[in-house]
């Protein structure tokens, strides 16, 4: 998975600094804000928990019809935990837990663009695991990887000044540290996330 990001990143390159395409570049940028809907899988939490995430995003037309955009997003998973009627019942104090992950999201993203207002965007995303708490205050029971290699799609509507914009995000890897994990806890199930994201931008500047 890792060989084929890299020959992505490579192509992409090569197009984009390319003689016959510098000509036609363009550049701009953007501040952007939504929100999240995120899962992991095998993890015993409520499933598409909202969050949010913000950021900046640049992008450098190739020609009419393509171009590659590159964010830099501060993005937060956040899983809920519901006690069961069971779990109430042997333990009447047992109460709800809240995880938050906090992440540095870097994607780099091919888009298309069929017509001139709408975009077409996939590729690979890096996201650096800055912290992770529980109940937005202890450090969490559960341990994650420091970092995630996923795959991002979705699309772009451009409203003049602003932009409307929707993305899914499903995680190549597995997140589950099982270094970090005591003997007891450990078990062969992946954690692997899914995300929607839905939000809002202002197009700052482009030329």
């Amino acid at each position: 998975m890792k060989k084929s990001i890299n020959v992505f990143l490579i192509l992409f390159c090569f197009i984009a600094f390319s003689p016959s395409s510098i000509a036609q570049q363009k550049f701009g940028l953007g501040l952007k804000i939504g929100q999240n809907f995120s899962k992991v899988d095998n993890v015993a939490v409520d499933h598409n928990a909202a969050s949010y995430h913000a950021g900046i995003t640049t992008y450098i037309g190739i020609n009419k019809y393509f171009s590659i955009a590159a964010d830099a997003i501060l993005s937060q998973t956040k899983l809920e935990s519901s006690p069961s009627a069971v779990e109430l019942l042997a333990n009447p104090s047992f109460k709800p837990e809240t995880y938050h992950l906090d992440y540095l999201s870097i994607p780099l993203l091919a888009q298309f663009h069929p017509v001139k207002s709408f975009t077409i965007q996939a590729g690979p995303q890096y996201s650096i695991l800055l912290d992770q708490k529980k109940d937005g205050v202890e450090n969490a029971r559960v341990a994650f990887t420091s970092g995630e290699f996923s795959f991002v799609g979705g699309a772009k509507l451009d409203l003049g000044g602003f932009f409307l914009y929707g993305r899914y995000v499903v995680g190549l890897q597995n997140i589950k540290d099982i270094k970090q994990l005591t003997t007891s806890l450990q078990d062969p199930s992946t954690w692997r996330s899914q995300q929607w994201q839905l939000g809002v931008g202002l197009n700052l500047f482009n030329f």
